[in-house]
């Protein structure tokens, strides 16, 4: 899957759910530690927050992203 279609997915499924990193890698078929990569540089750019449940990292779209 290319970069730009990685981002995209991923913005596509948090907008309609957050997600933990294992169940957005499960969803897109990629490796979780691959995913969370892109997921941390998405968030650095202020496309995503992070917010920790129990031991799980999950990530939800940046308020005001359409």
């Amino acid at each position: 899957m290319p970069v730009s279609s990685i981002e995209e997915e991923c913005l596509k499924s948090l907008k309609a759910k957050p997600m933990s990193v294992s169940e957005l890698a499960k969803k897109l078929n990629v490796r979780r530690d691959f995913l969370t990569g892109y997921l941390e540089s998405m968030k650095d750019r202020n496309l995503l927050d992070l917010v920790k449940v129990g031991k799980a990292n999950v990530y939800i779209v940046k308020e005001g992203r359409k």
